[in-house]
């Protein structure tokens, strides 16, 4: 099941700009609205201490000068996207502690959704 999800959202995800309507109304289907206020508390609650973290409004900032690591977090009511130079960053590890999170790479074919055990958790590469 999880990848048949990662399939319908890459598929979307590669729509033309002239579907961009039909990909829209698409998505709206199969998405439910995010709770913004809790995914920016959560984060913020548990940087809020982390010298390299910043935020502002919905955009959080992650720059380690130590380990070079440099990620924004961008939540919108649709969705959350992570721009990262480190595949585990930092905000990937903590929304992993949340749980029925699907989460999407289609750069890199990958997806993970997460469940309430870790035994649970589905993680895979797309074919």
């Amino acid at each position: 099941m999880p990848e048949n999800i990662y399939t319908l959202l890459n598929s979307i995800y590669t729509y033309k700009s002239k579907d961009i309507v039909v990909a829209f109304d698409l998505f709206n289907e199969i998405c439910l609205p995010i709770n913004m206020e809790f995914f920016n508390k959560y984060i913020y609650d548990k940087l809020k201490n982390d010298e390299d973290y910043t935020k502002f409004i919905n955009t959080h900032m992650y720059h380690n000068y130590f380990s070079g690591e440099e990620s924004k977090l961008l939540i919108y009511k649709s969705h959350m996207r992570i721009k990262s130079n480190e595949e585990n960053n930092v905000f990937l590890c903590n929304l992993k502690e949340i749980t029925d999170l699907f989460v999407c790479d289609f750069i890199h074919n990958y997806y993970n959704f997460f469940t309430k055990t870790k035994e649970e958790n589905i993680h895979n590469k797309s074919k």
